[in-house]
């Protein structure tokens, strides 16, 4: 396959029956196959369990996906801070999202309807003799249906005719349905992630082979003078991506991370850090703030997604010393056009205007995430656990780019540092933490 026929590809997820795995592209067509637009990845362990715990809520039906293979992809949030797609079975499965002052909520499609119902007995309201036509309809039911709409949690499941969905009580007796399927949707035997690996092989090889020709194209244009290859690391699966590319490409010996340490790190991520240049073979360097966070905090305030004051001040600047010191012409990132809106437009060699004469490349620039996570799997590179805590990027303890649900989960991992922060931005701690757990400080 061509390199643009690749890049053409991950604007596409498909799945196999045979075995149970997502692939990257549709292929053949006999796979379901869905346009995807925002990034896309493999549930972890917090997101496969969130799946469970909302079924339980609102089907009363215990149903595991711990050892299956769930994806989520990104979209944009109907009434809440963050949402996703989430597929898995080979069906679309409906629309997880997390809302201030709900929490977690599910959107089910008629595709999980008919697999909670050919897993267990949930209770049914049938709909007679309608097949289709139904989907976005008000409906009446009788009188025996409109006791079960009274004690509902949010969503009913229907049938009508071969087909079955999920509706949604509106009015006494009354309900709106929301999506219908055709009967026959059910769990599919178990795979394992290296089934996943090799039904993707080819398409995690090319791109593979396109990022190491472009980091070798680079370095023969701009490489540094003292002949090594900088990569700037996160503690994120793609700047993990981009550490294995540049070893693979030109040699552990020639490759030095640098790792940024704000001094609100996840404790995990230095960690994960020290642990991965070891096991790949790879030179780290860790460049430190000199400042303390609380103190800027104290002297400029919170920081905003528009006035990001910490990036430049504890990360950046230590940054731009380290390039100079070393005499770094280009740096090699993992940054990736699937992550944002803003990363959509960056350039795929190009430079940070607060790191003026130092060009940033990005190898995986193309790369979903899903792509990301089997090629480390491919290579049996593990990734930063806090992946499994439920975060969805790797950064500081406190980051006004963090989503709301990922702030609450810090906080719960990180209560001092929180209640310290809270206490640095108000007189009244539990005012400060409210203030801080609302999020509105971010958009400010």
């Amino acid at each position: 396959m061509s390199h643009n026929g690749i890049f053409n590809a991950v604007n596409h997820l498909g799945w196999l029956l045979e075995p149970n795995v997502p692939v990257i592209g549709c292929g053949k067509a006999r796979r379901p196959c869905w346009s995807v637009r925002g990034d896309y990845w493999l549930a972890g362990a917090f997101e496969k369990r969130l799946v469970g715990m909302l079924l339980d809520k609102y089907f009363n039906v215990k149903l595991s996906f711990t050892e299956r293979m769930l994806v989520f992809h990104r979209v944009p949030s109907p009434r809440g801070d963050y949402a996703v797609e989430v597929f898995g079975e080979a069906a679309r499965l409906g629309l997880v999202e997390y809302q201030a002052l709900r929490g977690w909520f599910i959107y089910p499609s008629g595709a999980l309807a008919g697999i909670l119902a050919a897993y267990t007995s949930p209770t049914t309201v049938h709909l007679g003799n309608a097949r289709g036509r139904l989907k976005g309809k008000k409906v009446a039911v009788d009188a025996s249906a409109c006791k079960l709409l009274h004690s509902a949690k949010a969503w009913v499941i229907v049938e009508a005719d071969g087909y079955i969905g999920v509706a949604k009580p509106v009015d006494d007796c009354w309900l709106k349905v929301k999506d219908l399927a055709p009967k026959g949707f059910r769990q599919l035997p178990p795979a394992r992630l290296e089934e996943a690996v090799e039904a993707n092989s080819e398409l995690i090889g090319g791109l593979a082979s396109e990022a190491r020709r472009f980091i070798r194209s680079v370095v023969e244009r701009f490489g540094n003078s003292d002949g090594r290859v900088y990569v700037a690391f996160s503690g994120g699966v793609d700047s993990a991506a981009v550490l294995s590319l540049a070893v693979e490409s030109l040699g552990a010996e020639r490759v030095t991370a640098i790792y940024a340490d704000t001094g609100i790190e996840f404790r995990e991520t230095r960690r994960y850090a020290e642990k991965l240049a070891s096991m790949l073979g790879a030179e780290l360097e860790i460049v430190e703030s000199n400042r303390d966070f609380i103190e800027e905090v104290a002297r400029r305030g919170l920081m905003t997604r528009d006035r990001r004051w910490c990036t430049r001040l504890l990360k950046l600047e230590p940054l731009r010393r380290a390039y100079e010191k070393r005499r770094v012409r280009v740096v090699f990132e993992g940054a990736r056009r699937w992550e944002s809106w803003n990363r959509a437009r960056l350039p795929r060699l190009g430079e940070n205007p607060a790191i003026p004469g130092v060009k940033r490349a990005l190898p995986v620039y193309h790369w979903p995430r899903l792509a990301i996570q089997l090629y480390l799997a491919e290579r049996n590179i593990p990734v930063n656990s806090l992946y499994n805590m439920g975060l969805t990027r790797i950064g500081c303890i406190v980051c006004p780019a963090m989503h709301l649900y990922e702030i609450h989960i810090a906080y719960k991992h990180n209560k001092t540092f929180y209640h310290k922060l809270a206490s640095t931005i108000s007189n009244n701690t539990l005012e400060g933490l409210a203030r801080i757990l609302r999020g509105e400080w971010r958009k400010a």
